[in-house]
């Protein structure tokens, strides 16, 4: 497995391939052109109305997005129906796939319905990768320990609660802040 410090230095350095700065959301439009990976709606997909209708209807919860063979090269297909901020951690996560040169297999599905094609390794690899293109590590670090709150740094970056949440709790930020506290009452003292 890529450490995480390999992973956080790769996503900022995608971020700086499609003209982000730390302090912008991640794009996956901007990305998807730069990479040459076509982004594509489920609801745009030709196909049988029934099998369509299932993941953006009753089904939603079972699919969010999948990377795909497409000839030579690769396409996103995502579900759509979804709130954009879960939108945007899908296409997160699927380009991280692609810059982590994950290799696409046949995706299948699991038990409880849900469809996955990535070994464990490559899905933690794909998590914190897409973590870190949509909140940069610096940025959920300096938010935890400024206790920034969650709902703001969600609204910068486009992204979830809960993402904006596990981003500034994997960050170490807040540890740190309660180490510095002690220290700065002494000194004020």
């Amino acid at each position: 497995m890529t450490s995480k410090a390999a992973l956080h230095r790769l996503a900022a350095d995608v971020r700086a391939e499609i003209g982000l700065v730390a302090t912008q959301p991640f794009d996956p439009e901007a990305w998807s052109e730069q990479y040459g990976v076509p982004i594509v709606k489920l609801s745009a997909l030709q196909t049988e109305d029934e099998a369509v209708g299932r993941f953006l209807g009753a089904g939603s919860a079972r699919w969010s997005a999948a990377l795909l063979p497409n000839g030579t090269g690769q396409v996103v297909v995502y579900n759509d129906s979804h709130e954009d901020p879960r939108i945007r951690s899908d296409l997160a996560h699927e380009a991280a796939h692609v810059v982590a040169e994950h290799v696409v297999t046949l995706s299948w599905t699991t038990p409880d319905g849900r469809c996955s094609g990535w070994g464990k390794t490559q899905e933690n690899e794909a998590a914190e990768l897409a973590g870190a293109l949509l909140i940069p590590p610096q940025i959920a670090q300096r938010s935890a320990m400024r206790g920034v709150p969650t709902v703001d740094l969600a609204q910068q970056y486009g992204v979830s609660v809960q993402m904006a949440q596990w981003r500034m709790s994997v960050s170490g930020g807040a540890p740190i802040a309660d180490r510095a506290r002690p220290k700065r009452r002494s000194s004020a003292g």
